[in-house]
């Protein structure tokens, strides 16, 4: 009882260990004298000796809470053998003495459920903590691979203007053509780059917070390495951008892969990128042409792989998995012969 009330009065916080035992080593010699002195095992709130034993089995650690219940059931033995203040008849001393015993059964039965019940969930919450572990590393593997995957569908470009150019410079050597290709290169050692600092921070568990304006010109100085050519009309936002985002370098290449994607669509038509604040969010709009014979099919773009004349849509499939992870959204829309994406990111105001 001592112990409850500490804990009422401390607002529900756990005590330290030496209060916990002191408190319930000290209740249980005052009722036992108590009780010893108000006839003893008769005495019927002698039950009442089970609620300090509960709980210091429940609160303490395995060996102070057997230490407890030695207490406990020595101070009732005692009642046994030292000569008490209340005689009884022998038909009454005889039940005295079976009440006593059956106090130390119930103790013994009731230590062995509580320290069962302990072992159990000390096993369950290991076995959670090992569980938290793993799915932390599964997530750590798929946002690498996530990454990779990234990497390889953005080198895929790169890599095939290198093919077509080393095999001019087979047929007509030229030193434009050299300089091409260390153009391509380059273009292929800052993707590297980039995965390499993608990976550390997964790696790291690293999250950072970026600006939007951070986040626009990491996308706009990628699409000028990997679209040169394209016609992107991005105008200004008319008020500031005072927001961040909080995720890691994976978000960056999907953000970046989206617009990409637009621009192949476009197939050399202007791409037009807005962006703007909502309420909680910071948004990102991307319209580009499509020709009349191409059809949308929003209901799976981002969600399984799609085949068409260009490929099979893993660059959507990528960056919308890596935008969700971070509590995103990213939905594309058709109309008169434009397609709309719309991406959705939590912001904070800064």
């Amino acid at each position: 009882m001592l112990l409850l009330i500490y804990l009422l009065y401390s607002g529900g916080r756990r005590p330290p260990v030496s209060i916990i035992l002191m408190t319930v080593v000290v209740e249980i010699l005052l009722v036992n004298a108590s009780i010893a002195v108000n006839g003893a095992a008769s005495n019927p709130f002698s039950s009442i000796l089970l609620v300090p034993l509960v709980l210091g089995l429940a609160l303490l650690p395995f060996k102070y809470g057997l230490a407890v219940l030695g207490i406990s059931i020595a101070a009732q033995g005692a009642q046994l053998v030292l000569p008490t203040a209340h005689r009884h008849g022998d038909m009454m001393q005889q039940h005295a003495q079976g009440m006593i015993v059956s106090f130390i059964l119930t103790s013994l039965l009731i230590a062995t459920v509580i320290l069962y019940f302990r072992l159990q969930l000390s096993a369950k919450a290991a076995a959670i903590q090992k569980l938290r572990e793993r799915q932390l590393r599964d997530e750590q593997l798929l946002a690498i691979g996530t990454a990779a995957a990234q990497l390889t569908h953005d080198a895929a470009t790169p890599i095939q203007t290198m093919h077509l150019i080393l095999e001019e410079l087979q047929e007509t050597p030229s030193a434009s053509l050299v300089d091409d290709l260390s153009v391509q290169f380059r273009q292929l050692q800052h993707l590297l780059h980039n995965w390499r600092q993608v990976a550390d921070d997964v790696r790291e568990s690293r999250i950072s917070a970026f600006s939007a304006s951070d986040l626009i010109r990491g996308i706009r100085r990628i699409l000028l390495l990997a679209r040169p050519e394209a016609d992107i009309n991005w105008p200004a936002p008319d008020k500031e951008l005072a927001a961040s985002v909080t995720a890691d370098r994976t978000l960056l290449p999907a953000l970046s892969s989206i617009v990409i994607n637009a621009c192949d669509a476009a197939n050399g038509a202007p791409v037009k990128v807005t962006t703007w604040l909502d309420a909680d969010t910071l948004c990102f709009k991307i319209t580009n042409p499509v020709s009349a014979d191409k059809t949308l099919p929003p209901d799976f773009l981002g969600a399984r792989l799609v085949e068409s004349q260009t490929g099979f849509g893993a660059g959507a499939i990528l960056s919308n998995a890596t935008i969700e992870k971070f509590g995103g959204k990213v939905n594309w829309n058709s109309d008169n012969q434009h397609v709309i994406t719309i991406i959705t990111l939590p912001r904070e105001t800064i």
